[in-house]
């Protein structure tokens, strides 16, 4: 053992005096070269045996140069965090040995990318410890890279994009990024301890098999298999591309500035991936199955750091990336709410309430501090409650329900329910019923199959659900009670029976004469607002009898008067000349056809 130790003592000696001899011939040999593609920079650095002579440039050009040189050429210049920001001193170093420009170099880092994505400024290359500042920002590139087996099989370039965690699919191609070599198991490019590749520029994978870089992992990379990535991916991708360009994204049906959007996007994916880990999840999101199976690596004392490392699998970071995506790419924020409070009933009960919990799980941006509140109002979770029901869904057709609920069925289920005017409550619970069926996902569609305005039907949720009286499990029973006394209508053709009587006269004549004779010809635009009100159960505002305009206070107060004044006997009538008229027509139109 001493004569082991004594030998391997001299050879470190011969060592370091070769060493040092390097340092002033400029003896010995090694590669390292950089290329730059269309999507990015690649640092394609190559060693071959020490003895070997190879060739050091940027993009086909440059000159034999010793290997000590570019790395650890002398004590001032270091190779660390070489592919993420290099030192100014060994941007020069590499520039001046290869002969290409300072741009050409910094051009193969993730620094020239600038803060778009993760922030480097803080990275010193001389302070190894300063890596933790980057960290914990979140997603910083590790160690490694993806890439695209069918981009890399067209020029053999590695991308610098494809460093980046937010990055998971190939627009191009339409395919997931592949993240890990099935050769070696770790992911491609891995030199913790090297910046020098012995397999340089070629499409294998050369990631060192053992202790040391004398065996290399002959897997081919171009090909490996291409996972096709959904649609929707790729379209997210495409927008992540945009904004990692320098350009403008929708947010919302706003623009917004690149890394704004880069921004949002990380910081809610960290939150639907801490909700995708609740029991349920897999109702909202299909991936949430898989997502379960890698936090179960994770440690199980801090639980999965999402904020931290996202998923390593591409494909599952790419699907948490698009259902993200899909809510800020939503025409307003509305619609991304209703999409969200989906998401927030996967909240855990706890003592800081749903708002504390997703607080505590993501950066609140403004954007997503703004989602987050629409998302935990009171009208937001009532609609999760209506489109997800405990029980067996109610069957009943959109067609069937008016758009105001009858006032004795008000009387009787609802009077006590609600805070709130008669005539908004009895609206709501109508959207209420609305919501009920499977194709109806929002308040405004809602509205819209009622035939109401979508700002309506958004405008009377947000009042009414947050003067709700009673829990939400008493709220649904009490819709079941109308359901069930409510007449089986086709309320949209007694809607239009009035829209028909709007260009009419003749039945209001023969009304009056029999009924009420000193009635003015302005009574008529009252009395069709009534059949609307009272028999087609329409929301006042939008009588046809108004012919587009919007009634003020006084035009509802001249129609409250002209209601009070009607007898048991007249309403009976002008109930009856609704559909008098119409089967006067409907047999005439018959006896014709004969």
């Amino acid at each position: 053992m001493h004569w082991t130790a004594a030998r391997r003592a001299r050879q470190w000696a011969r060592r370091v005096r070769r060493r040092r001899l390097a340092l002033t011939t400029g003896r010995g040999q090694s590669s390292q070269g950089f290329e730059r593609s269309g999507g990015g920079a690649s640092v394609l650095v190559s060693r071959q045996r020490p003895r070997a002579a190879c060739r050091l440039g940027v993009a086909g050009g440059g000159r034999r140069l010793g290997r000590r040189h570019l790395v650890r050429a002398a004590d001032e210049v270091t190779t660390r965090f070489l592919s993420l920001a290099p030192s100014d001193r060994t941007v020069t170093r590499i520039a001046r040995l290869t002969g290409a420009s300072r741009v050409a170099v910094r051009s193969a880092t993730v620094a020239s990318m600038g803060d778009v994505v993760v922030v480097l400024m803080r990275l010193d290359a001389e302070n190894r410890h300063s890596s933790r500042a980057v960290a914990t920002r979140g997603w910083p590139p590790y160690h490694g890279t993806q890439l695209c087996p069918r981009c890399l099989s067209e020029g053999g370039r590695w991308q610098v994009r494809w460093r980046l965690p937010i990055v998971s699919a190939c627009a191009r191609h339409g395919v997931f990024l592949a993240g890990r070599c099935p050769g070696c198991g770790r992911s491609f490019r891995h030199h913790r301890h090297s910046v020098l590749r012995p397999v340089g520029a070629s499409t294998t994978c050369g990631n060192p098999l053992g202790a040391g870089p004398v065996r290399q992992c002959p897997q081919d990379l171009v090909r490996l298999p291409a996972v096709r990535a959904e649609l929707a991916c790729v379209a997210m991708q495409r927008r992540v591309d945009t904004a990692l360009d320098g350009g403008p994204v929708r947010v919302w049906g706003e623009v917004v500035p690149g890394p704004d959007y880069l921004a949002d996007l990380r910081h809610l994916t960290c939150l639907l991936l801490h909700l995708a880990c609740q029991p349920g999840a897999q109702r909202v999101a299909p991936w949430a199955e898989t997502l379960a199976v890698e936090a179960a690596g994770r440690t199980a004392v801090r639980g999965p750091r999402w904020g931290m490392r996202p998923p390593d699998d591409g494909a599952l970071r790419g699907r948490a990336l698009t259902s993200a995506d899909q809510l800020l790419s939503a025409s307003d924020r509305q619609g991304a709410a209703d999409e969200l409070a989906v998401w927030t009933c996967l909240v855990p009960k706890t003592s800081d309430g749903p708002l504390g919990w997703l607080a505590d799980r993501t950066v609140m941006t403004a954007r997503i501090t703004a989602l987050v509140m629409a998302a935990l109002a009171p009208h937001r979770r009532l609609s999760h409650r209506l489109d997800n029901p405990d029980g067996a869904p109610m069957r009943l057709v959109v067609r069937a329900i008016p758009q105001v609920i009858p006032h004795g069925l008000y009387v009787k289920h609802l009077a006590t329910a609600v805070d709130s005017t008669e005539q908004t409550v009895r609206v709501f619970a109508a959207l209420c019923l609305a919501r009920m069926d499977p194709a109806v996902r929002s308040w405004a569609a809602a509205a819209e199959a009622l035939e109401m305005p979508p700002a309506l039907g958004t405008r009377t949720a947000r009042a009414s659900s947050a003067r709700v009286l009673v829990n939400h499990d008493e709220w649904t029973p009490r819709l079941q009670g109308v359901v069930r006394d409510l007449a089986r209508v086709d309320y949209r053709a007694v809607e239009q029976k009035v829209r028909h009587r709007t260009s009419m006269s003749r039945w209001f004549d023969e009304w009056a004469r029999r009924c009420r004779p000193e009635s003015h010809w302005e009574a008529r635009t009252y009395a069709l607002i009534w059949q609307w009100e009272h028999i087609a159960h329409g929301h006042i505002d939008l009588a046809p009898a108004w012919r587009g305009r919007r009634p003020v206070a006084k035009d509802r107060a001249l129609y409250r008067q002209f209601e009070a004044s009607l007898s048991e006997y007249q309403k009976s009538e002008l109930r009856y000349a609704l559909y008098k008229r119409a089967w006067g027509v409907l047999s005439h139109a018959r006896a014709a056809e004969t």
